[in-house]
């Protein structure tokens, strides 16, 4: 059973918290991420996207994540950033203006457990972002985002109260609620409702994970043997899909795509989008301005983003590790149909691959099995905002 652990986080000052905390990028674009910047001087951002702060590359990252450890420096000085004197868990609580709730725990986690499976991941590491987040925490030692981690057992968080900190409201009308518990009759009482829960499964957050393992191994003297993590009950998770794009290095026409897809897939026009997928073993594709419904010939037996991968992005495209290739990029459902649609219709990529999502059943019985998924196979909810509640690696007494 893995253990969870209390800590002494690094968090915002409350007069600057709406400053700080940065959305999640996945809904920014690269105009919108340097004009944040830009103009707020506070936000987070300038850790995780510290390249943008630098006119240089993204693959020099020797030469713009100091701007990253810079950042941490000043605001600790400056009194933006502030020090916990306790240990303590953090109760958080996320609603959207739909109403939807996700509350859970923000606590460590052992890297020891995750190395023994004790926490159970599901999806596959793409290479460049691990070694990006390497060097991220070697420079900066601080984790700003926690890792996402579900579980199918019963703690009722009702029962703790702790001391308010944080109550605010950001521009994408999402409230956010933090609370310190740092009572040790209560921590206790945590972690013993947690330390009853037979596995930990990553719900989003796989390079993080890995990367803090990696750091660990690399480096000495920082008490780095543990990871921050955001737990909650799998029940309450929305999960929506990733879509593909897809650029092949040489150009292919449609009524060849359509051909090779019909040796596997019968291939039927639609007048309605297919953006969002309602049925299982049911796929979208859209070339041309023209949306296409692709049902198997065959009967599918695994989940559909892995027969996605198999059948159309390997079996049609060529494209053998999703990866590292440059033909293929990853379209979060919540970034929308017609940004998807503008990408293929204005020739950035040659067409759009949809699928249904996940259920998290699923998504349990993979990591149950010790197998993986395709990078970028769920686009889970909640995402929390980074610069929250940090983790800093310090020096080991």
């Amino acid at each position: 059973m893995p253990k969870v652990f209390p800590f002494r986080a690094l968090r915002p000052n409350p007069d600057f918290v709406n400053l700080i905390t940065a959305k999640s990028t996945d809904f920014l674009n690269h105009e919108d991420l340097v004009r944040e910047i830009r103009s707020n001087s506070f936000t987070f951002h300038h850790v995780t996207k510290s390249h943008l702060s630098y006119s240089g590359a993204y693959q020099e990252p020797e030469k713009f994540l100091p701007f990253a450890s810079q950042y941490i420096k000043e605001m600790k000085k400056k009194g933006v950033l502030i020090k916990e004197e306790l240990e303590a868990f953090y109760l958080y609580e996320q609603v959207r203006k739909d109403g939807k709730s996700f509350k859970g725990i923000i606590a460590l986690c052992s890297i020891e457990d995750y190395k023994a499976n004790k926490i159970k991941k599901h999806e596959e590491i793409r290479p460049s972002r691990l070694k990006f987040l390497i060097e991220l925490f070697k420079t900066t030692k601080v984790m700003g985002e926690p890792t996402l981690l579900a579980h199918n057992g019963q703690v009722d968080l009702e029962q703790f109260s702790g001391t308010k900190l944080y109550a605010f409201t950001t521009l994408d009308d999402k409230k956010h609620t933090i609370h310190r518990i740092d009572n040790p009759i209560e921590i206790a009482s945590l972690q013993h409702s947690l330390g009853n829960i037979s596995d930990f499964y990553i719900a989003d957050g796989h390079h993080r994970s890995a990367s803090t393992k990696e750091f660990n191994a690399q480096v000495n003297r920082l008490d780095n043997d543990k990871s921050m993590c955001f737990i909650l009950q799998e029940d309450v998770l929305e999960i929506l899909p990733f879509h593909r794009l897809i650029k092949p290095v040489v150009s292919v026409a449609t009524e060849d795509i359509i051909a090779e897809l019909s040796k596997v897939f019968k291939v039927t026009k639609s007048e309605k989008s297919l953006y969002e997928i309602q049925e299982r073993n049911t796929f979208g594709l859209y070339v041309g301005k023209q949306w296409y419904k692709l049902i198997p010939k065959i009967v599918l037996q695994r989940a559909d983003i892995v027969e996605m991968e198999e059948l159309i992005v390997k079996g049609v495209f060529g494209i053998e590790d999703s990866r590292t290739d440059s033909q293929i990029s990853f379209h979060a459902f919540n970034s929308g149909e017609s940004l998807l649609t503008n990408l293929v219709d204005t020739d950035t990529y040659s067409i759009g691959i949809t699928s249904k999502a996940c259920d998290f059943s699923e998504v349990r019985a993979i990591a149950d099995a010790n197998q993986t998924m395709p990078p970028k196979s769920t686009y889970i909810e909640p995402k929390l905002r980074s610069g929250m509640i940090i983790q800093e690696f310090g020096i080991v007494k």
